[in-house]
């Protein structure tokens, strides 16, 4: 499935003279997060895509409250990012409403145009085409839309070729990247795990583990995923959160609505285990910020208790969500939905 990433990160992976660990942080770097924008050109498949286009066929900007639509939003937000000088648009999933090569190629044409690199992980329903009851698994499509419809977005990604990968060895697994990557960003390492599932797999888990071993101590890391990890005093359902106590078959509202298999029984072990992975390595360790979406809400919570991640080496600003932020600690932080115009700007330095 990812094999065609790991040809290319190996055959470039020569011509590099870099490799983790010496490449220096050049602060500031700025990303910007677009994150559920949405968008379907098309009622593409119905009655299978019928409810969701409907869902999301317009939308109003959340500030001025104008009737807009989400692909008026995105070339909207991709246009900010270009005119703002980003270092590098942080595509956090379900950009696409359902998997569809039309909007998918529409999309990267937008990117292409702002001349902005870019670096994506999916969300549920980027490969979700809803009125598989019979299938085999909740996920059956996950892996082969994503390795199919989703090919060009992972090959045009600054995480298709990067010096973060030299310090894997050899790695044949075949998730990597797509299921899982790294990128880095003058100096700053950014890892995306595709947890639109709501589970991180055993593949996943270790990939994050080896790059945190091996960061070296003047290097940030950014984690990226599309549903936010359950963390203490967060209240949000089951549906909402990855790695939820509760989340499971008993607790699974959506799969009549979405017309396909119920949920496993409960969390992967390796689920809970990265957890505590990124808590233990969230600041003063080197990750200073995780981005998620997925709940059309933004937040921003401590990965780890106060008293441990209030001396962080480096200092991060969000602008743009709700609430303003500036913290030495580490959080994660959730963004609105783009499809009514919301973004957040992460700065780190």
């Amino acid at each position: 499935m990812g094999s065609f990433l790991l040809r290319i990160v190996v055959i470039r992976n020569a011509l590099l003279t870099l490799v983790a660990g010496q490449e220096v942080f050049d602060s500031p770097v700025r990303l910007m997060h677009i994150t559920d924008s949405h968008i379907s050109l098309a009622n593409e498949a119905p009655p299978r895509s019928s409810r969701m286009h409907a869902a999301f066929s317009r939308s109003r900007n959340r500030e001025t409250n104008a009737f807009t639509t989400p692909a008026q939003e995105f070339s909207r937000l991709v246009n900010l990012a270009r005119d703002w000088n980003v270092d590098l648009v942080v595509l956090g999933g379900d950009i696409l409403n359902f998997p569809s090569n039309r909007t998918m190629m529409w999309v990267l044409e937008q990117l292409r145009l702002t001349g902005k690199d870019f670096i994506f992980t999916s969300g549920n329903h980027d490969w979700l085409l809803e009125g598989q009851r019979g299938a085999a698994r909740y996920d059956a499509d996950r892996v082969s839309e994503l390795s199919s419809t989703f090919r060009p977005f992972y090959e045009q990604s600054v995480s298709s070729v990067s010096s973060c990968y030299n310090n894997l060895g050899y790695w044949d697994r075949p998730g990597i990247g797509i299921l899982y990557g790294c990128a880095v960003v003058k100096g700053l390492l950014l890892l995306f795990v595709d947890n639109s599932n709501f589970q991180v797999d055993s593949d996943q888990l270790e990939f994050v583990r080896v790059q945190l071993s091996n960061v070296a101590a003047n290097v940030p890391v950014v984690v990226l995923l599309h549903i936010p990890l359950m963390l203490p005093g967060m209240k949000l359902p089951p549906k909402e959160l990855c790695g939820h106590q509760h989340w499971g078959a008993a607790t699974d509202v959506l799969w009549q609505v979405e017309d396909r298999p119920r949920w496993p029984s409960g969390n992967l072990q390796s689920t809970l285990d990265f957890r505590e992975l990124i808590q233990a390595h969230a600041a003063p360790g080197p990750i200073v910020a995780l981005l998620s979406g997925h709940t059309h809400e933004d937040a921003a919570v401590a990965l780890s208790p106060e008293e441990r991640c209030a001396n962080g080496t480096w200092t991060v600003r969000s602008e743009g969500g709700r609430e303003r932020v500036e913290a030495s600690g580490a959080l994660q932080y959730t963004t609105h939905t783009a499809a009514e115009g919301a973004y957040r700007l992460l700065t780190i330095y």
